[in-house]
Order: structure tokens, then C-alpha cells, then sequence
């Protein structure tokens, strides 16, 4: 198998490719019994997608050399046809697929929905599926975020890493790495520590979701009902501990008063935590958390929505 690598991409072609070229000359151009870089499927905003914002200027430069003899790239202005000519031109030879996701790269939920169920497709739980790495340098914040959270919450993703160029003003525009020189150009990853989610905050924002939108409830009283409901996750638990370590740190629960004037023990779910109950019952987060196998039929149904396009081979 080899590896997909999940990237944004923003005005500069370079945050895509510099990795990718990094790994195919530093690791080779195999992993275990597939390609370093197999596919590559980029998310970006359909202004970059399209060419209507435009991509900062781009040189295909010798591999760790600011010296550049291949000048295709000069004129064009297309970020996302940038990375795919140099894909075919470079040492890759085009024999990388490309993929396209159009979304807002700076809606959360868009991002987070978008990642976790190209994660879905192309690895899906409890099958074997693709190595899925991902390069944070491109892109929004936002969209990278979501690469993290996805990984973390996945187990699916066991690399994220990114390039480093100190000038980016002078040499941001290559499309290889430039410099041997560590302080002026870098392959760095972060590490990646899988979470497990903890299943009583589903529970306790889902008993929360049965009361009425203005109605408060007692902390005991709700401990007390959890227990009755869930007691292997509840049990345990003393109100003192359920409102230290839940209910005062967990988002999308509000607490009645404020406090200055002193904090009561009556708490209901905010507009917030409204919109998290929604998201934690979405089929695409509960495959993703769950990490139990799923049919094709499942998949399917899940990931029909996402807006891919394969971009090379057309």
C-alpha cells in the first residue's frame, strides 16, 4: 500500500510540493509495498480551485539547489494545475493520482466534515485501506485544525508534517526544497498521539437534549439519571466530581448564574452544546470515532456527499 497524503492549499504551490519532494528523496520513492506518494488529494477554496485568486509566483528548482533550468511554470497562475504539472514533470512522472476537494476553507464544520469523510473513502475502519499521511503547511488554519482534530480522533492518520522556509518572501516561491541548510529550509512533523473520545460526554449532552430549551436541571439530578441510564460509564461518580471534571470544563453546558454573583448547581446545554449534540449523532463522526468496520453500503451512503474530483489521470 501506498501512502495518500491529505494537504491544503492555498497561493503557494511550494507548501504542497516541497514535501512531497522531500520524502520521495530522503525516505525513497517506496513504502513497504507501495509508492511514498501514491495520491495526493488536496483541499482548497474554489476561488484557488478555479484561478480566481491567483497563485504567488512558482520556480521548479533543482532538488536542494536555488538553480532553476525548467521554466514551465512561469505565467501560470493556477495554484492547484501548478502541483499537478509538477507531479508529471518532476521525478514523480505522473504517476501520482490527484484528487480535488472544493470547500470554505474558513468553516470548521465544512473542513472537519470534508477530511473526516475523505478519510472515510479512502481508509475505511476496520478494513485495510490506504496509508494516510498529512502535510499541515499549506492551507488555512482553520482546515488544518481539522486535519489535527481528524487525526487525533481517527487513529487513521499517523503522520503530520510540514516544511519550513524562513524567507518565504525570497524563497517561498520553489517548488523543492532549496537549502541543506536547516535554518533556512526544514521537513518537520509533529507528533501524533490517537485519543480515545470519552463516551459520557455523547451521553450527557444526548440527556441534556431532552429537556425542553429554557429548562434547567439540578446536577444531582442529572448525575442521578445517568447513572440509572448508563451506570457502567456513571456509577462511579460523585456529584462533587461530576460537576469539577464535567460540568464545568466540557463545552455546550451552561451553568445557571454567573461567577461574581455566585454559580448554582443547575445546568442546561447552550446553543453550543446544541450544535455539538447534532455532530456527535452525524453518521460521518460516529464511524470516524467509532472506529468499527463498515460495509461498502455504509460507506457509501456516508461519503456520496463529499465533493471530490480526480484530477489526474483525468
Amino acid at each position: 500500500m501506498g501512502v495518500v497524503h491529505f494537504t491544503g492549499l492555498g497561493k503557494s504551490p511550494g507548501a504542497v510540493t516541497s514535501g512531497l519532494a522531500y520524502l520521495k528523496h530522503e525516505i525513497g520513492p517506496s513504502f513497504e509495498d507501495g509508492a511514498i506518494v501514491e495520491a495526493v488529494v488536496i483541499f482548497t477554496s474554489k476561488e484557488v480551485a478555479s484561478g480566481k485568486e491567483k497563485s504567488s509566483p512558482a520556480e521548479h528548482n533543482e532538488y536542494m539547489k536555488r538553480a532553476v533550468r525548467k521554466t514551465w511554470t512561469r505565467g501560470k497562475r493556477n495554484a492547484v494545475e501548478i502541483v499537478n504539472g509538477f507531479l508529471q514533470k518532476s521525478e514523480f512522472n505522473g504517476n501520482v493520482e490527484v484528487y480535488l476537494v472544493q470547500i470554505d476553507v474558513n468553516d470548521f464544520g465544512e473542513c472537519f466534515e470534508a477530511v473526516a469523510k475523505a478519510l472515510l473513502r479512502f481508509h475505511s475502519p476496520g478494513k485495510v485501506g490506504k496509508h494516510i499521511w498529512a502535510n499541515l503547511t499549506g492551507g488555512t488554519n482553520v482546515l488544518n485544525a481539522a486535519l489535527i482534530q481528524s487525526a487525533y480522533l481517527s487513529g487513521l492518520i499517523p503522520k503530520l508534517y510540514y516544511t519550513f522556509v524562513a524567507n518565504l518572501r525570497e524563497d517561498g516561491k520553489y517548488l523543492q526544497p532549496f537549502s541543506l541548510n536547516k535554518r533556512e529550509f526544514d521537513y518537520r512533523e509533529i507528533y501524533v498521539v490517537p485519543t480515545t473520545f470519552d463516551e459520557r460526554y455523547r451521553y450527557l449532552l444526548k440527556e441534556l437534549r431532552k429537556l425542553s430549551q429554557d429548562e434547567w436541571i439540578a446536577a444531582e439530578d442529572l448525575l442521578s439519571r445517568l447513572k440509572g441510564n448508563i451506570p457502567l460509564l456513571f456509577r462511579t461518580l460523585s456529584v462533587d466530581e461530576f460537576i469539577r471534571n464535567y460540568l464545568n470544563v466540557w463545552p455546550g453546558i451552561q451553568r445557571r448564574g454567573s461567577r461574581a454573583a455566585g454559580q448554582e448547581n443547575a445546568v442546561r446545554l447552550s446553543r453550543e452544546g446544541r450544535r455539538l449534540q447534532k455532530l456527535l449523532e452525524l453518521p460521518w463522526f460516529k464511524a470516524l470515532l467509532e472506529r468499527s468496520a463498515l460495509t461498502d453500503e455504509q460507506r457509501g451512503s456516508i461519503t456520496e456527499s463529499l465533493n471530490i474530483q480526480k484530477v489526474w489521470p483525468a
